[in-house]
């Protein structure tokens, strides 16, 4: 592959306590909707494909619960981003 269709990927994880927006935020910048009504988030996945200073970059976000007990805790090991939401 040339250097030019090289793409990278970053892991992000949003972190914070249950209720203060994680998801809302995640929805926002992945398909660019505002999500009103609160659906408590168990773990979500996604993925979004971006230019930055013109090469392109996949980003896998975790949208985490806001308790420790589910399983995103498990990929902080692959995590080079973090977003605290508080």
């Amino acid at each position: 592959m040339s250097r030019a269709g090289y793409q990278r990927e970053y892991h992000i994880a949003v972190l914070g306590s249950g209720g203060v927006g994680k998801s809302c935020l995640t929805m926002q910048f992945v398909q660019g909707v505002f999500v009103e009504r609160y659906d408590p988030t168990i773990e979500d996945s996604y993925r979004k494909h971006i230019d930055v200073d013109g090469r392109h970059v996949v980003l896998e976000i975790m949208d985490t619960a806001g308790t420790e007990q589910f399983t995103a805790m498990r990929y902080y090991v692959q995590i080079l981003i973090t977003m605290m939401v508080k």
